[in-house]
């Protein structure tokens, strides 16, 4: 149970950073509706990934065991 709650924070403050640094790169000029689609984009990307890479972490696991 512990390895899932890490997993978690691990994404939520990779998440906050990559969006903190995605916004210091953006021009003011940019709509606020488009940068909140790049940012559901990215969260779902970010989402398959650590589900494909919980997947894939727990096979190898269980595999080696």
């Amino acid at each position: 149970m512990g390895i899932f709650i890490l997993g978690g924070i691990v994404f939520i403050v990779a998440f906050t950073f990559f969006k903190i640094s995605a916004l210091r790169k953006t021009k003011n000029d940019q709509s606020w509706s488009k940068l909140t689609l790049v940012g559901l984009v990215d969260y779902l990307v970010l989402i398959a990934g650590t589900l494909g890479t919980g997947i894939l972490f727990m096979t190898l696991y269980s595999v080696s065991h």
